[in-house]
């Protein structure tokens, strides 16, 4: 597939110069011109790389890109701007950009950061399961909701690890079992039933009324990302 790029810049020669570009390197192109719709987009279509002027309108670069991490999102993002200065690139780096690009463009730097960033991002990520709010970092096995480190047991990652594999789909209690566990009990256990509320406490804003951690009952339960 086609990496989906987001380019937030409001100087035409600079998005027609990247149109034509990407027609050439097979990117799939979204562009906004001020930082507000970008923010928007960028949320709405989680792009697999995103390029960033910094001076917008509406909205700066700086607080696009320090929304989005608040928002969770972790694909790589390059400022673009005409002007570096050392204060600049910490700002940028420290809240969460990866590169940065001077003005006026040239093409083939810019191509060639994207492949790298691209590059690196996919295999992090081969590490990693993103599902909407949730991330799980299967190396350093840590949890991060919304933003924030959730801590867990071991099962309790490895039940939630389970589910997120394939999300949506329904899950009776003896694939849990098996899966988690090891072993399966066809009788009255409570064992995933106990582990699903852990799990809910810990990340539903309402354990009473999931909506991440769904039952289906009668059946099992599901990771609902929809």
């Amino acid at each position: 597939m086609n990496a989906k790029i987001l380019v937030i810049d409001d100087d035409d020669t600079v998005l027609a110069q990247i149109e034509t570009a990407f027609l050439r390197s097979g990117y799939s192109l979204i562009t906004a011109k001020n930082g507000k719709v970008g923010l928007e987009l960028a949320l709405k279509e989680r792009p697999d790389l995103i390029i960033l002027e910094v001076s917008l309108p509406e909205l700066d670069g700086f607080s696009v890109c320090k929304s989005l991490r608040a928002d969770g999102y972790n694909n790589p993002i390059i400022f673009l701007t005409k002007k570096i200065s050392e204060i600049d690139v910490v700002i940028g780096l420290e809240l969460g950009a990866q590169d940065y690009i001077r003005k006026p463009l040239q093409i083939n730097e810019l191509l060639a950061r994207i492949e790298v960033n691209l590059k690196k991002s996919n295999e992090e990520n081969t590490k990693k399961i993103l599902l909407k709010d949730l991330e799980i970092d299967l190396e350093r096995r840590k949890v991060r909701h919304r933003g924030e480190v959730r801590e867990l047991t071991q099962k309790e990652f490895q039940l939630l690890y389970a589910l997120a594999k394939c999300p949506n789909k329904v899950f009776s209690r003896n694939e849990l079992l098996t899966n988690v566990w090891g072993w399966a009990q066809y009788g009255q256990t409570r064992t995933v039933d106990i582990h699903i509320g852990y799990l809910r406490k810990k990340f539903e804003d309402n354990p009473r009324k999931p909506t991440i951690f769904q039952t289906i009952r009668g059946v099992g339960y599901t990771l609902n990302t929809e």
